[in-house]
């Protein structure tokens, strides 16, 4: 009798229902493409989710609409990402009342100027720590001046060269008073602008959307679009509570934001790569006895790992988003932090991001070549969720920089990691792993061990991630567990050499963990059907023609 697929979203289903009704309207038309058809798509999804403010006050429904866009549409996904979470973000915690401010909001929850970030400057990627663009104080006029100092100092890639709408720009630059640096604040932007010279970045990226450079040219701004947060300005007089590092955490708060929407995005486009080639393997067929190809060991073999992937890959983004929506905080990390500094308050959002990137490019890759020549095509989407991929490897914090935050934290730090790894078990290999690591870096590690140590301790956080989703499904046990044992036997077998130089494995004991392997696959394939299903992504919402259950009266349709 086939398994019955676990209820894992029961929260999401019915905003990913409502959304689903979008798919009908004419600006997700198959037919349409380019920057404007991706903002209008923004639009027509916010007209649905609900005015940015709001939405800030029920981050649940926002991420749900985040894993939504980021299964239909990446670029869109992308936009809304900065639009719901980063801006929105630093505009209600940081910004107070005022007349100055009013009209942008107002603007921003209509969506007539979608919300962006101004951070990343041309010469000075990564850290954020060295920013070199200026606001100064101007008392005479009660205003601030914007001005960039050199062209390394220009801001690099906002989404804001379509002039089609406005944009509310959320800008980060040094608040310089009366001579003194007090470090990175927040400050709000029309765009257009007078005095800034936006210039579009020719070939696009990863993502199809209007990226550019901004030179401010003693851009003047009222002092109400000012992001206070804390500070006050009292007779001349600027008063900060916050260490430079706190105020350059706070000024970037939504990137907290914006790692959660990418982690579930990607997850999500990750759960609809596995969907549309499972649904095309059972279709295509092959060979002189023209059997489906799902029938192929090869390729019934590579979709399961990639599956096992996936469910731990929900398990540990669902663990991150239910604390995120739970806490909904700014980040306040220690002074010391040094290579992400404003993430580095929460280790497990931000290794989540890092797993999420990882896993959907290898699912993503791994899909593309199952699918032959069909998975070459952009309408296919697996290629589109590559790129989302790549471009999420530097966006909402670059992947080797988190890595090494996470890694210098366990340094210092320890880890609460168990085990010996005499019993062969994935994860107490992997926690014996973590811990000789830990005891074995000197004070001061080469960057390549502390990147590998932080490699090893996400891998154990998603493997138990994964066991706690088994586990809150018990009636599902018979169908969920060959997929943890899949995916923690995948890992045992990737660190192999590791083990055994260290002598937590002995020869003979890789043979033993490729046979368990070989028979979890087994377990995992002859159920690929319930566990496709439970990944909930229906044939409408994934696109393309190979995706749907008839592909071939799909793609014929017009021909």
């Amino acid at each position: 009798m086939p398994a019955n697929p676990p209820a894992l979203f029961p929260d999401r289903q019915p905003v990913w229902r409502e959304l689903d009704e979008l798919l009908s309207a004419p600006e997700f038309a198959t037919d349409t493409d380019g920057v404007a058809a991706t903002y209008h798509r923004l639009q027509a999804l916010g007209r649905t989710l609900g005015p940015a403010r709001a939405l800030h006050h029920q981050p649940g429904r926002m991420l749900a609409g985040m894993e939504w866009a980021g299964i239909v549409d990446p670029a869109m996904m992308h936009a809304a990402m900065v639009h719901f979470g980063v801006a929105t973000t630093a505009f209600m915690d940081c910004g107070h009342p005022n007349p100055d401010l009013a009209p942008l909001l107002d603007d921003l929850d209509a969506l007539r100027a979608p919300g962006v970030i101004v951070a990343t400057e041309l010469g000075r990627g990564g850290s954020q720590m060295r920013m070199r663009t200026e606001a100064r104080y101007n008392p005479d006029r009660d205003n601030f001046t914007l001005t960039t100092p050199d062209d390394a100092a220009l801001k690099f890639m906002p989404n804001v060269s379509w002039t089609g709408l406005d944009r509310a720009a959320v800008v980060n630059a040094r608040l310089i008073h009366n001579g003194t640096d007090h470090g990175v604040h927040a400050f709000a932007c029309r765009l257009p602008h007078p005095q800034v010279r936006v210039t579009s970045i020719p070939g696009g990226g990863q993502v199809n959307l209007d990226f550019s450079l901004l030179r401010f040219d003693q851009a003047e701004i009222p002092a109400g679009w000012w992001l206070a947060d804390t500070a006050t300005m009292t007779d001349g007089e600027l008063t900060d509570p916050c260490t430079p590092h706190q105020r350059l955490a706070r000024s970037l708060g939504g990137v907290n934001a914006a790692v959660t929407s990418a982690t579930v995005a990607m997850t999500a486009a990750a759960r609809a790569c596995i969907a549309i080639t499972y649904r095309f393997q059972v279709q295509r067929l092959t060979g002189p006895t023209e059997a489906p190809a799902i029938n192929l060991p090869a390729h019934s073999g590579e979709l399961a790992s990639a599956v096992a992937r996936v469910f731990a890959a929900t398990a540990y983004s669902d663990t991150v988003r239910d604390h995120y929506i739970a806490e909904s905080i700014i980040a306040d990390p220690d002074d010391d932090a040094s290579y992400a500094p404003w993430l580095a308050a929460n280790r497990d959002r931000t290794l989540a991001k890092v797993h999420a990137a990882t896993t959907l490019e290898q699912v993503a890759g791994t899909c593309r070549r199952l699918c032959g020549a069909h998975g070459t095509l952009s309408t296919n989407r697996l290629t589109t969720y590559e790129g989302m991929a790549r471009s999420f490897h530097a966006a909402g914090g670059d992947t080797r920089l988190l890595l090494l935050e996470a890694g210098k934290q366990l340094a210092a730090h320890g880890t609460d990691a168990t085990g010996n790894g005499q019993g062969h078990s994935p994860r107490q290999l992997l926690a014996f792993q973590e811990r000789v690591l830990v005891s074995s870096l000197g004070p001061d590690p080469a960057l390549a061990d502390v990147e590998y140590l932080a490699g090893v301790h996400l891998a154990r956080r998603a493997l138990e991630t994964l066991d706690d989703l088994v586990a809150a499904h018990p009636g599902h046990f018979a169908l969920l567990d060959p997929v943890r044992r899949l995916y923690g036997l995948d890992l045992a077998v990737d660190t192999a050499a590791w083990h055994l130089n260290y002598g937590s494995l002995r020869p003979g004991d890789l043979d033993r963990l490729q046979c368990s392997r070989a028979a979890a696959r087994d377990h995992v394939t002859s159920n690929l059907t319930a566990l496709v299903d439970a990944l909930a992504v229906p044939p409408g919402r994934a696109g393309g023609a190979i995706g749907r259950r008839n592909y071939i009266r799909h793609a014929a349709a017009h021909a």
